[in-house]
């Protein structure tokens, strides 16, 4: 059932995404403005979601107000593993945030999920910390899933920008979608390269490369990973 909704969700999105990409300059910028207007809109409420929401519409716009409006949102539902998620992902994109505390958080809020050991494991594979590597890929393999929450995320932020009736559901679905593949889904390259060549010799690699493999298969990366 899991299965048949991934490919129900992919048949979906994937026209969406590709309609947002091939939308013509003129129009593509009136919706940028209302899109505006929306996280003008969004930013006076007193929601988590809203709050959200307008941080992710001014991500390329001001993305230091879009990091403060996102914090503000996660630290107001201070239980919502989605919301964190999404901080953390903001924070990696600023030199002046440290994404650490916020990827520990999120393992204390959702232990099974395997998410919460990305930035960890792509760290260590930047600095060539094999020792870290292994513990970290280890400690991937030990979780049920990865999951970036993805459909959480779209359903839940277009629902508010949709609120403000500044743009068709469509268009709000497409601009959300957009802007969700550009932020919040993280390199996966760092976990494929933990998992090949001379590394799959040991067999502490290849035990916990299973498990990794079988996390990820449980998780929503069979959607994201056709996008990023």
């Amino acid at each position: 059932m899991r299965k048949m909704s991934l490919i129900a969700f992919t048949v979906v999105l994937v026209p969406l995404v590709s309609s947002f990409a091939a939308t013509p300059g003129p129009a593509a910028e009136d919706v940028k403005a209302r899109m505006g207007r929306a996280a003008e809109l969004l930013a006076k409420r007193a929601d988590a979601d809203s709050l959200a929401a307008a941080g992710l519409l001014n991500v390329f716009k001001n993305p230091e107000q879009s990091l403060r409006q996102v914090a503000q949102a996660s630290a107001m539902a201070p239980g919502r593993a989605d919301l964190a998620w999404l901080h953390g992902q903001l924070c990696r994109t600023d030199a002046n945030c440290d994404p650490q505390p916020l990827e520990m958080r999120l393992r204390a809020l959702d232990e099974k999920n395997g998410a919460g050991w990305l930035g960890a494991l792509a760290r260590a594979s930047m600095r060539g910390d094999e020792a870290a590597l292994t513990v970290t890929l280890a400690a991937i393999g030990r979780t049920e899933r990865v999951d970036i929450y993805w459909t959480t995320l779209i359903a839940r932020l277009t629902r508010q920008v949709a609120s403000t009736e500044a743009a068709s559901l469509m268009e709000t679905e497409r601009f959300v979608i957009g802007v969700l593949s550009g932020v919040a889904i993280p390199a996966y390259q760092a976990v494929s390269n933990a998992c090949k060549g001379e590394r799959l010799l040991r067999a502490d690699v290849v035990e916990a490369c299973r498990g990794v493999a079988s996390a990820f298969l449980n998780g929503d990366t069979a959607i994201t990973e056709m996008i990023g």
